[in-house]
């Protein structure tokens, strides 16, 4: 869960303080790729792992 909250929120801090500083492309970009990173993660550690066949 921290891994979740963690990526989600940190890369939100980071596209804050690059688009405060008028960087705002770079801020969407690192958000983005940082919320897809968080996402990969997620299904990888947690996911990826669960027997999803219905029965």
């Amino acid at each position: 869960m921290a891994i979740l909250v963690g990526g989600v929120v940190g890369f939100g801090l980071a596209d804050y303080a690059l688009t405060s500083a008028g960087y705002g492309t770079a801020g969407m970009v690192v958000w983005g790729g940082g919320y897809l990173a968080t996402m990969f993660v997620v299904w990888y550690g947690w996911v990826r792992h669960l027997d999803m066949t219905g029965i």
